[in-house]
């Protein structure tokens, strides 16, 4: 009996041992999952790679460096790249711009594909429409990736109700807003919101600190540099 009794017990100090084991797993497994679905590298490296300021901010390494990162970026420089590559480097731009992993901008993609219209200009729509990219155009975060903190952290509101999805697609007649609270308008104003460029299809109230989308943009709202037709063709490959 004493032998059985034993035995059991080692089974279920086993047993025990084995979920702690695979609970441990998991978590690592989420953790590292989170970490693969964030980019971790330096915003500017697309700037030095195309050779000029994408965001247009005031200090950029591309301004004075406009050639690839490494030691042997400036012979880089002139090198002759293959029709896929300047596809793919046309989507990278995009893609960084709008602050999106690859997942979602594929996504957004086969959805402008679907519908009626100019495929690529309702693409480039989907994605000037994200909550983030509104609230970064109506100068509420100086960046896009502030942007995407801000609305995260329910800093917004979308016709009056708090929106913390950085992707939430903006329609015509949405009035997009900074919550009412101290902590969020303050960010606002360390922003100085009242000086920003606003898209003309935005129609921003400055006074009550909210803006709303009046109409849909056109292409020539879009940055020029823009090539989103070598990534219709990429993504047709």
């Amino acid at each position: 009996m004493r032998h059985n009794r034993d035995s059991r017990l080692t089974g279920s100090a086993k047993l025990a041992a084995g979920r702690i084991i695979l609970r441990s797993l998991v978590s690592a497994a989420h953790k590292r999952s989170r970490i693969m679905g964030t980019y971790r590298g330096r915003k500017t490296d697309i700037c030095r790679k195309v050779g000029f300021n994408i965001w247009g901010a005031a200090k950029c390494p591309s301004t004075k460096r406009p050639y690839p990162t490494g030691q042997h970026g400036p012979a880089k420089k002139d090198n002759r790249t293959s029709e896929y590559g300047e596809q793919l480097l046309a989507k990278q731009v995009i893609r960084r711009y709008y602050n999106m992993m690859e997942k979602q901008f594929r996504n957004t993609f086969e959805k402008a594909s679907n519908m009626r219209g100019d495929g690529s200009l309702n693409f480039l729509r989907l994605l000037e429409l994200r909550l983030a990219t509104v609230v970064w155009r109506l100068g509420y975060a100086k960046t896009i990736f502030q942007a995407r903190q801000v609305v995260s952290h329910c800093h917004i509101t979308v016709n009056g109700k708090v929106c913390n999805i950085s992707s939430y697609q903006c329609r015509v007649g949405d009035v997009i807003a900074v919550r009412d609270r101290d902590q969020s308008r303050k960010l606002a104003r360390s922003n100085h919101y009242e000086g920003a460029f606003v898209p003309p299809y935005l129609d921003p109230d400055v006074a009550n600190m909210s803006g709303k989308v009046s109409a849909l943009p056109e292409r020539e709202d879009f940055p020029k540099f823009f090539k989103e037709q070598a990534v219709t063709e990429f993504y047709a490959r």
